[in-house]
């Protein structure tokens, strides 16, 4: 506890109350439009102070008198941040509001801010009623505005209209109810309207009724986001009287006066408090139950219960519902109890599994929730076992075995137990659908081979696999082959001749002279279906056959390739990558701004006009920018004018690839689309070799083996990208195919054959993307047709097994009926969610010409292997620190390797583990920037060593110098933080803040991993069982983005890229020696008491001193060399001989700087840097986290008063400077049993301090401290001189610097 209140906590504390009384709603700060949205904004820029102050290691450092404070600017905060969510929502893509709207709402925000805020504490029940009422009231507010007769609901069905149709009494109502009645009579007036009336409406009123209907989507919106923040968050138990009500709105039985009998179609309901919004029909969604498992499954067993008893009465006539309503709460419990990692998982399965009783769930006397639970966590712990099994069968049998295998093998032999005393055959039969699924129908064979035990009883392992081929999804195709054949046309049948020829090269069959088509036909598919693996061969051989007789907008290209490659010499092909520099959208830069580079080659923005101003260091060491739009040597404008894509095909080693977006096409696109094209090409090897070879930037030494290796690559990135096994995506491309086959050949324009300009590329790809579209999003059901089709195919039907595996409900003898765990519904197979699934849900949602409605989340999602890494960045600043420093200060750095460094005894604990952490990151973020140099639009330099980073790299490599491998990494992190940051921006329309590599803590940057991505979207993805049993899942996109923002994006900054650690090789040095030879080059004078003073007190920015420091730091480096007039302003310096503009305009910034001469410049160092140390000690952050373990002891509590007393009577501001000095520059001199006051003496008299000063400065200290407790003598001297100076306002969280 503090002795005295800590000022600059109260003056933040006092500030936010001033700020949040400013912002309090009234009409004039809320009207007109564009008042409200400054409001908004205003708002936001609070709320990282309010997430500050509601810190509880802030609180705890208050007194009891500013405790009320504290409450009342939270309360404050409560109130203004509800108004402020349902104004967001409203304005939300608003570029304007009807007036009277706006003016009526309005009223309604002011009024219920005042009652929140008469309102002492926070009720929940209060605060629910409260904005249940003011929605209710805006909502009559918009019905008065956009429909003068005063229409809110149709008063046939009492729900929202959403197709109007208007009677000739000029009442509306919906167009299918009006259709529906059978007495045309207006249901409102009782007028009889004519049996042929056709109901229709005006546009002026289909446009009202659309505004309507959206402004309630939003308040709709607003209230979700209100009961999840104040209700239903934290994973707290909830108010049970707020929960009720919540159950009452989605559990609303029919009114009898209005239900006719006949389905009413509407859009999705959701949850809300308006009447008219509430379905009364037996639909059952899940968002209410989603919203509710928030708060945590034991904090909500008990309204769970009720819940289910509710929406039991709501569909209880339909018992295939209330089966589908089961499960849908099982995949809800399922989708919260994802794991944060893969040990959690592991040990779930391991308890679940080994305690289970499947019997105990059969008995009635069981609850329903606390069985679906079970259920659900059954079904999770069965699906780990699946990817235990799969990953052991699948693993290189040569490779050592992995960490953890124990484990896995514990959770194996658990199931096993499991299955051999289960009542039921359930749990293999679920299992056994998770292989398939997951693996693939040939590795679920295979693993059922090795583990017997899976199979139920009474199933065998069919060895007739010819169930399992895809040659039925040729039939189309081959059929059409075979009528072609017989026409005996030769002209038509060319392009099949060629077909059979490279068939037969590809199967490696030999060639019989005369032979006719039919039997080489036949030929090729007995030799596909005696294949080992004819997976691939198939797709090849229906790609072929499709390209021959389908032509179609797209196949022009690919046939060419297929069967004339010379023809397409010097064309773009598709999917290959862009040139990105020449990209202008990739810079984002202004219409004025131009792009330079240094001599080193690092890119430069220059803004404005474009032409340089300022001169400035790059990291290379080099001055950068000009004077007067005059350029420094080597600083040059770099025109890209020219467009460097390259035509042909330019893809290199499959095993550098990964799954990615090519400019239009999603990476799902891409996979289906490179699998047509390295089949076209590898066809076109037994074509026209040469012409192919041509084709290629470059000739691998087996052309044939690399476009199978491509082949099997896009297959895998098919897979990974749908979420699919590759079985799943070899069907996929079949499937694709048989697409094409169907597709109206009659195509709109230019058939394109060859594609001369990169526009003839776009064009081919957007043709592809618009048949893609449609095709992945029927994919589901197609999938499921062919595997229904499967095992009903045959004589006799297909094996038992693979109907098991489809999902089929086996016939097993006595199979128990009784409970929900013996439910078939309960053990369907449902894909898990992974990135890549919700990164495919999300590419469908592409607007027509308007691109993706949810750029933020694509961004997050396209670069999330990387930008996770982003939250380690202040662990690799550190580290880059903690480099230079080593390295100034050691003759044996660079002889050292990473675990010489990381096993220091200098270094303790924390800092091991977090440069081991930083070391770890820059591994994998380097392995990644290698195998894809071109979408991070980094530039690589082809001999930048080492290819890996380990323990034995030489630690040289991790040091920030320019070009290497941790620069490259920092500056691609950071480039990853800004984007992200700029694009939120641009949605929130959030003023963005800049803070300088120094200023970034673990808050500042993104932290974000799968895990919480996953986590996050399985909570706002919705499932919704219709009352005809139809089965919907769907995303809430918008709620997720908002989320994402708001949890990791919000408040974060822009990282000045330039401002991150760097040292030039060639320069290292240690700062006694570069101080030492200043002095030897001029003269040197202290500042005086009064000027040392000045900056102590009045330097408040720990950004402006870091600016001075690194100036000054160059200037004496300079000087070191060059030596001056001791006489000369530094700033005339720094400007004229340095020629940095930018540095000396920045000396403004710091009290005294500007009037220093040069003689000056060492003292000025000093106090700088010790003033900057204080300020960082003030904002809990260590200045000294570089000094060695050794001089980190500590004072006893008397030991630290008694000199504070001392010290109190001295010079502090003089203490502090020499004593950081020491700190700094020549600790590694002294050992730490040495005496500090001894030591501290001859360290002074050696600078030629003053004799008075020495004796002063050093009578202050006990003899009996030794050097080891120099930082805490420092730190307790920064805290007395704290307590006997004005306080200081901290720079946290800093507001909206540029």
């Amino acid at each position: 506890m503090y002795e005295k209140n800590p000022p600059e906590m109260f003056v933040t504390l006092d500030a936010l109350n001033v700020l949040l009384k400013k912002v309090q709603p009234s009409e004039n700060g809320l009207l007109p439009f564009d008042a409200c949205v400054a409001w908004l904004k205003s708002v936001k820029s609070i709320k990282p102070w309010v997430e500050w102050i509601s810190r509880d290691n802030y609180q705890l450092q208050f007194y009891q008198k500013k405790k009320k404070l504290l409450e009342s600017v939270l309360h404050r905060w409560t109130c203004t941040n509800i108004v402020y969510m349902l104004i967001d929502h409203l304005l939300h893509n608003e570029t304007q509001i009807e007036e009277k709207l706006l003016r009526l709402v309005v009223k309604q925000f002011i009024f219920l801010w005042n009652r929140l805020y008469a309102t002492p504490g926070f009720e929940p029940e209060k605060t629910f009623d409260l904005v249940t009422k003011v929605l209710k009231k805006c909502n009559e507010n918009a019905d008065v505005v956009y429909l003068v007769k005063g229409v809110k609901e149709c008063k046939s069905c009492l729900r929202e209209i959403t197709e109007p149709a208007e009677l000739p009494c000029s009442h509306i109502f919906c167009t299918r109810c009006i259709q529906e009645w059978t007495k045309k009579q207006c249901k409102i007036c009782k007028e009889e309207f004519p049996e042929d009336y056709t109901p229709t409406a005006s546009e002026a009123t289909r446009e009202a009724v659309a505004c309507h209907n959206k402004f309630r989507r939003k308040c709709n919106s607003f209230f979700v986001e209100f009961i999840t923040m104040y209700f239903l968050g934290d994973r707290e138990a909830p108010s049970a009287e707020i929960i009720q009500r919540l159950i009452q709105f989605v559990a609303c039985k029919p009114n009898p006066e209005h239900q006719s009998g006949k389905r009413v179609y509407k859009p999705k309901s959701e949850l809300s408090p308006f009447e008219e919004c509430m379905d009364t029909s037996p639909t059952i969604q899940s968002s209410l139950l989603k919203l509710l498992l928030r708060c945590g499954f034991n904090n909500i067993k008990v309204h769970l219960e009720e819940y289910l008893s509710q929406m039991e009465e709501k569909i209880i006539s339909n018992q295939s519902n209330m089966d589908h309503f089961y499960f849908m709460v099982v995949h809800c419990l399922e989708d919260f109890m994802y794991p944060s990692s893969e040990e959690d998982v592991s040990q779930l399965a391991e308890n679940c599994l080994s305690t289970a009783d499947l019997s105990a769930f059969c008995k009635p006397e069981v609850s329903r929730i606390n069985t679906l639970q079970f259920i659900a966590q059954l079904r999770l712990s069965i699906s780990y076992v699946a990817t235990v099994l799969g990953r052991r069968m699948l693993s290189d049998p040569n490779e050592p075995a992995a960490e953890g295998n124990e484990k896995e093998q514990d959770v194996v032999n658990a199931m096993k137990k499991l299955v051999a005393k289960a009542p039921t055959p359930w749990p293999q039969v679920f299992l056994i659908r998770n292989l398939c699924d997951i693996y693939g129908l040939t590795s679920m064979w295979k693993i059922l081979q090795a583990e017997k035990w899976i199979l139920p009883q009474g199933v065998e392992i069919s060895q007739d696999r010819s169930a399992w081929s895809n040659t039925t999804l040729m039939f189309s195709v081959l059929d059409k082959a075979q009528n072609q054949l017989k026409s005996k046309d030769s002209t038509e049948n060319q392009s099949l001749t060629s077909v059979m020829r490279q068939m037969e090269n590809v199967l490696r069959l030999p060639s019989v002279p005369d032979e006719l088509l039919e039997d080489k036909l036949k030929k090729i598919m007995d030799a596909l279906g005696d294949s080992e693996d004819p997976g691939l061969l198939e797709v090849v051989f229906h790609t072929a056959l499709t390209l021959a007789l389908f032509p179609s907008h797209i196949t022009h290209l690919l046939k060419n390739i297929c069967f004339k490659p010379d023809v397409v010499k010097g064309s773009y092909l598709p999917t290959m990558p862009g040139d990105l520099l020449f990209a202008e959208e990739n810079w984002k830069i202004g219409g004025t701004d131009k792009i330079w580079t240094c001599q080193c080659g690092s890119y430069w923005i220059v803004t404005g006009c474009g032409l340089p101003m300022e001169v400035k260091k790059c990291k290379c060491g080099a001055a950068v920018g000009g004077t007067n739009h005059k350029p420094e040597t080597g600083f040059m404008q770099k025109e890209i004018t020219e467009d460097k894509t390259e035509k042909g095909y330019i893809l290199e080693s499959p095993h550098l690839r990964r799954n990615e977006v090519e400019r239009c096409l999603s990476p799902a696109c891409v996979g289906l689309a490179r699998a047509l094209l390295h089949s076209s090409l590898l066809l076109g090897i037994y074509a026209d070799k040469q012409a192919i070879q041509d084709l290629m930037k470059e000739e691998p030494e087996d052309v044939e083996a690399f476009f199978w290796g491509h082949l099997r690559k896009d297959v895998a990135c098919l897979a990974e990208a749908l979420s699919r096994n590759t079985e799943d995506a070899v069907l996929t491309v079949h499937l694709f195919l048989q697409h094409l086959s169907n597709d109206n050949p009659a195509d709109d324009g230019i058939a394109l054959s060859i594609l001369h300009e990169k526009k003839d590329r776009e064009e081919w790809e957007t043709s592809f993307k618009a048949l893609a579209q449609p095709f992945f999003q029927e994919l589901e059901q197609s999938l499921n047709s062919v595997k229904e089709q499967r095992m009903n195919e045959g004589p006799h039907g297909s094996s038992l097994l693979l109907k098991i595996a489809y999902g089929q409900t086996p016939p097993f003898q006595d199979l128990p009926r009784q409970g929900l765990i013996n439910q078939p519904c309960m053990w369907r197979f449902e894909q898990k969610m992974t990135i890549q699934t919700l990164m495919h849900f999300l590419q469908q949602e592409d607007g027509e010409g308007t691109g993706n409605p949810y750029p933020i989340l694509l961004e997050l999602l396209s670069k999330l292997e990387n930008i996770r890494h982003v939250r380690h960045l202040p662990d690799i600043f550190r580290l880059q620190n903690a480099l230079i420093h080593f390295f100034q200060n050691s003759h044996k750095g660079e002889n050292y390797t990473v675990q010489q460094f990381l096993e220091q005894p200098e270094l303790s604990e924390d800092q091991r583990l977090a440069f081991s952490r930083a070391i770890e990151t820059i591994r994998k973020v380097w392995s990644n920037i290698k195998m894809n140099p071109s979408s991070s639009g980094i530039t690589v330099l082809p001999d930048l060593s080492p290819n890996d980073i380990n323990t034995n790299t030489a630690v040289l490599h991790l040091l920030p110098t320019q070009p290497s491998i941790s620069h490259l990494v920092t500056t691609f992190l950071i480039q990853l933080q800004n984007s992200c940051v700029d694009t939120a921006a641009r949605v929130t329309r959030e003023r963005q803040r800049s803070i300088s590599a120094e200023e970034v803590k673990p808050s500042s940057v993104l932290a974000v991993t799968k895990s919480d991505l996953v986590t996050m979207a399985l909570a706002n993805l919705q499932y919704e069982i219709d009352e005809d049993g139809t089965k919907t899942t769907y995303f809430d996109f918008q709620m997720l983005q908002r989320q994402v923002v708001h949890r990791f994006i919000s408040g974060k900054p822009i990282i000045k890229a330039q401002t991150a650690p760097s040292i030039a090789l060639n320069n290292v040095r240690t700062l006694q020696a570069t101080k030492t030879k200043v002095r030897d080059q001029l003269p040197q004078e202290l500042l005086s008491i009064n000027q040392q003073k000045r900056i102590m007190e009045e330097a408040r920015s720990v950004n402006a001193l870091s600016k001075a420091l690194a100036t000054v730091k160059v200037a004496a480096e300079f000087l070191a060399v060059t030596g001056g007039d001791p006489e000369r302003p530094l700033p005339e310096y720094v400007r004229q001989e340095l020629r940095m503009d930018a540095g000396a305009k920045q000396f403004q910034d710091v009290p005294v700087v500007p009037n220093t001469r040069l003689k000056h410049i060492l003292s000025l160092w000093q106090v700088l840097a010790a003033r900057r140390s204080m300020l960082l000690v003030q904002m809990n952050q260590d200045p000294f986290c570089l000094v060695p373990k050794q001089f980190q002891g500590q004072l006893k509590a008397d030991e630290a008063k008694a000199l504070a007393s001392v010290l109190s009577n001295t010079n502090l501001d003089l203490f502090l400077i020499e004593l950081h000095e020491m700190i700094t520059v020549a600790l590694s001199g002294f050992q730490p049993e040495y005496n500090l006051k001894c030591a501290f003496k001859f360290f002074l008299e050696d600078n030629h301090v003053p004799a008075t000063s020495v004796a002063t400065l050093t009578d202050a200290l006990d003899p009996d401290i030794p050097i080891r407790n120099i930082l805490s003598v420092w730190r307790t001297a920064a805290k007395t001189s704290q307590i006997n100076v004005p306080a200081y306002s901290q720079e946290r969280p800093a507001q909206g610097s540029h």
